[in-house]
C-alpha cells in the first residue's frame, strides 16, 4: 500500500486535505466515502520540503480533542460517529489527518486504544491505559475528562518552567549586551581621553582598559563563546549518559532554581500516579509510566529505585520514604492515603501542594532577580565612571588658581 496526499470534500461542504494508505486511487476513493468524504484530487505522497516545516500536533489540540470526545461520550454518541464530527470541524490539518487514521482503524475492528497505540508520538503510554480501563469500565466520559484535565494542568507545568527558564536567560542576555557595549564603543572613547591627559594611570584605570581591550580584540570568541558552549554542552550530554546524570543531579542542587525544578518534575510524577491509579491501574505499572514522563535522569534513577522497593514488598509509603525525594510532610500525606485506600487523592494532593510551592518559588526568584540585576548594572556603571572620573579629578587637583 501506498501513501497518498489527498484533498477532499466533508458532508458540510469544507474542504478536507491530508494523507491516507491506500493500494490505489479508486481504493482510496472507497475508504474516504465510508468517512463521508468525496474525493476531489488525490496523488502519491513523496518527499518533498515542506515535510520538514509540517506542524504536528499541539498539546492544545489535544486538549480541544478530548474535550470534544468527553461532551460527546457523556450524550451516548458513539465513538466513530464522535470522532468524525471531530475530523470535520477540526482546524489543525495534523489532528484532522490523525483524526482520520483514528477512523479508519476503528472501522476495521480496532479499539480506540488500539488505534491511539499507532500514534505513540501523539498519543503517550498513559493515555493508552486511561483508555484501555475506561474501555474495560465503560465510563469513557470520565477518562476523557481526566485527560482532558491532565493536559491542561501539564500545560500550566510548561508554562510555569518556560516563565521559570526564559526570565532569567532574557535578563542574562541583556546584561550581557550593556556591557559588550560598554566595553567595546563607550570604554575605548574614554579611554583615549584619558591617555591624551600624560597622567599616571590608577590601576582602576588599567583594569578598565585591560577588559576594554579583551573585549575589543576578542569579540568574536565573546559572542561566539555563549552558544558553542551550549552546543557542546548540548551535544555531550546527549551522547554520554554518566554526563547527563551528573549534570541533572547538580543543576538540581542550584539555590531556588533546582528547588523549583525538582518540584514541578514531582509534582507532574504525582499528578500521573494519580490518574492512573485511580483508573485501577496496578501499582508497578504506575510508577513504571510516571517515572517515564521524568526528563530529569537523577530523579528518573530513584524513582526507579522506589518501583524496585514496591517490586520487593515493601509498602508505597515506605519505598517514598527511602528514595529521600519527598519531605516528612509529602510522605505522611502518602501514608495516609495508603492506610485509608485514598492514595490517589493524597497523591493529587502532594501534586497541588508541590505545584503552589513551585508557584511561590517562581515569584521569588523574579523578585530576586531583579534587584540582583540592578546591583550588578550598578556596579559596572560605577567602576567605569570611577575609572574615568578618577584620572579627571587628578589633573583637577593639580591645576593651581
Amino acid at each position: 500500500m501506498a501513501q497518498y496526499a489527498y484533498k477532499a470534500i466533508d458532508r458540510k461542504g469544507n474542504k478536507v486535505s491530508g494523507h491516507y494508505d491506500a493500494s490505489g486511487i479508486e481504493d482510496l476513493e472507497s475508504r474516504l466515502d465510508k468517512h463521508g468524504l468525496d474525493l476531489v484530487s488525490a496523488k502519491p505522497k513523496g518527499k518533498d520540503w515542506s515535510l520538514f516545516f509540517k506542524k504536528g500536533v499541539e498539546r492544545r489540540d489535544l486538549i480541544v480533542f478530548f474535550i470534544d470526545l468527553e461532551q460527546m461520550a457523556v450524550a451516548g454518541i458513539p465513538i466513530v460517529d464522535s470522532l468524525i464530527e471531530i475530523r470535520d470541524s477540526a482546524s489543525s490539518p495534523a489532528m484532522r489527518e490523525v483524526t482520520t487514521s483514528l477512523v479508519d482503524a476503528i472501522s476495521h475492528g480496532q479499539t480506540l486504544s488500539e488505534a491511539m497505540a499507532s500514534h505513540p508520538k501523539i498519543f503517550n503510554e498513559m493515555m493508552v491505559k486511561l483508555i484501555i480501563a475506561g474501555e474495560k469500565t465503560g465510563n469513557m466520559g470520565h477518562i476523557f475528562g481526566e485527560l482532558k484535565e491532565t493536559l491542561r494542568w501539564q500545560e500550566d507545568v510548561i508554562r510555569k518552567t518556560k516563565k521559570l527558564m526564559t526570565y532569567p536567560l532574557f535578563v542574562g542576555v541583556i546584561v550581557f549586551a550593556v556591557v559588550c557595549f560598554l566595553m567595546i564603543y563607550l570604554v575605548p572613547k574614554l579611554v583615549d581621553f584619558i591617555l591624551s591627559m600624560d597622567q599616571d594611570i590608577p590601576l582602576m584605570t588599567k583594569l578598565l582598559i585591560a577588559v576594554s581591550e579583551v573585549f575589543v580584540n576578542h569579540w568574536v570568541i565573546i559572542l561566539f563563546a555563549p552558544p558553542t558552549i551550549y552546543f557542546t554542552g548540548k551535544f555531550v550530554l546527549k551522547k554520554s549518559v554518566a554526563a547527563r546524570y551528573w549534570f541533572d543531579e547538580y543543576k538540581l542542587k542550584l539555590p531556588l532554581l533546582g528547588e523549583a525544578m525538582q518540584k514541578l518534575m514531582l509534582s507532574r510524577f504525582t499528578r500521573n500516579f494519580s490518574l492512573l491509579y485511580d483508573a485501577g491501574i496496578s501499582v508497578l505499572d504506575c510508577l513504571k509510566i510516571s517515572e517515564e514522563t521524568v526528563t530529569n535522569s537523577y530523579l528518573a534513577g530513584e524513582l526507579e529505585y522506589i518501583r524496585k522497593q514496591v517490586e520487593e514488598g515493601a509498602t508505597i509509603a515506605d519505598a517514598f520514604s527511602k528514595g529521600n525525594l519527598f519531605p516528612p510532610l509529602v510522605l505522611r500525606m502518602i501514608q495516609v492515603g495508603e492506610m485509608t485506600g485514598a492514595l490517589g487523592q493524597s497523591l493529587s494532593n502532594v501534586s497541588d501542594f508541590y505545584s503552589r510551592d513551585v508557584t511561590d518559588l517562581i515569584d521569588k526568584i523574579q523578585a530576586m532577580i531583579e534587584p540582583f540585576m540592578t546591583v550588578f548594572m550598578g556596579l559596572i556603571l560605577g567602576w567605569i565612571m570611577l575609572a574615568v572620573l578618577g584620572p579627571i579629578y587628578d589633573v583637577i587637583s593639580t591645576v593651581q588658581f
